[in-house]
């Protein structure tokens, strides 16, 4: 049997969205191996991997054609 220690953070979700309910949380905690993320948004969790978090940041900053003339 093994124990680890994981990186965990989390905050209240109405800091960064005004849909989020009284005591929604975000909290991201890394996984054990190091390859990704268990995410929580409110009552929704899913799991992304370093590499899907890093595509999401990309487009995420791509900037609208209309704003780069």
């Amino acid at each position: 049997m093994n124990f680890a220690q994981r990186r965990a953070v989390y905050a209240d979700l109405r800091d960064y969205c005004h849909l989020a309910r009284p005591h929604d949380v975000v909290e991201v905690c890394e996984w054990t191996n190091g390859e990704g993320w268990d995410v929580t948004l409110g009552n929704r969790q899913f799991q992304l991997t370093m590499g899907e978090l890093q595509a999401i940041n990309v487009l995420c900053n791509v900037p609208h054609p209309k704003e780069t003339k």
